[in-house]
């Protein structure tokens, strides 16, 4: 059986002007539908590198090696068209920072319900209801 996220052997790096730096070295967790995971760890210990390498959004200069697979399709490697398809369907992530990750001029529910227009093709109304 295909386990829903499957990371393997991730490894995340960036170059610098003194050589390479490694800021995801050799995560591997798999999850399947019902599962939850909560990562813990130190500033700069590389939770939100981890994220973001999942969801596609890493810098351009970052260097990802490994193996991320949604439900049997790997991500690594994978167009941004491809990507676009599963973020806000297959794929989600809220930022750390909520005041730049959320408005705080429209509520969640519409800011929930916008997601749901934009990736689902609802209505507004429909969103709603949802």
């Amino acid at each position: 059986m295909v386990s829903l996220l499957e990371v393997s052997h991730l490894k995340v790096s960036y170059p610098t002007r003194d050589g390479v730096i490694d800021v995801v070295r050799d995560l591997s967790f798999e999850l399947d539908e019902a599962d939850s995971l909560g990562i813990a760890g130190e500033s700069g210990s590389g939770k939100s590198q981890t994220a973001l390498a999942i969801m596609g959004l890493l810098a351009a200069n970052a260097r990802v090696s490994g193996s991320i697979r949604l439900d049997g399709l790997e991500l690594i490697g994978e167009s941004e068209r491809g990507l676009d398809r599963l973020r806000g369907k297959s794929l989600a992530m809220v930022f750390q920072d909520p005041m730049s990750a959320l408005n705080p001029y429209m509520t969640v529910g519409r800011q929930i319900g916008e997601v749901l227009e934009l990736h689902q093709g609802m209505s507004a109304d429909e969103a709603a209801k949802r």
